[in-house]
């Protein structure tokens, strides 16, 4: 009985292919693709922090080199989002507030996490953004925490952003 036939053939070892990272032959079962080149399973690394990328879903290329998501984007991103820190990409639509880009998904509440839209009035403190509501209640005591109780001021209202 010929085994050839009844099992599927992954890597044809009449047409020996060679590995992208390693060069040598690949003489294993299995095989990795990316960037349109075969790779051995334990050749495919990023070739910034090593780490192997055969578990990952996604891969990047970039003049040659092979970088995990987290390396790309921190080489190669424009700007970072302030929230979650990863990058963002040069036709993604972002949210701004002050000098910092934010995804939308990102441009929540740091209190109670509500997604922010465009005209809705926030505050900031530390480079944290908050809702209207969220940032009265948490800073309100703090602002009028410095002014004594024995003055009659008009109260001074606390800064917003829209």
């Amino acid at each position: 009985m010929n085994i050839r036939n009844t099992m599927p053939v992954l890597n044809n070892v009449e047409h020996p292919s060679f590995c992208a990272g390693c060069g040598a032959r690949i003489l294993d079962r299995y095989y990795l693709l990316a960037v349109d080149k075969q790779w051995h399973v334990h050749c495919l690394k990023c070739c910034e922090c090593k780490i192997r990328l055969d578990s990952e879903l996604t891969c990047f290329a970039r003049d040659g080199n092979i970088y995990c998501k987290e390396d790309y984007y921190r080489r190669f991103a424009v700007k970072r989002c302030a929230r979650c820190m990863m990058g963002i990409s040069a036709n993604e639509l972002v949210m701004k507030a002050r000098d910092m880009v934010y995804h939308i998904s990102c441009f929540t509440c740091a209190s109670c996490n509500k997604t922010l839209a465009t005209g809705d009035q926030f505050g900031m403190k530390e480079n944290l953004v908050y809702c209207r509501t969220d940032y009265e209640i948490i800073f309100q005591e703090e602002y009028f925490h410095g002014v004594d109780p024995g003055l009659s001021c008009p109260p001074v209202p606390i800064p917003y952003y829209n």
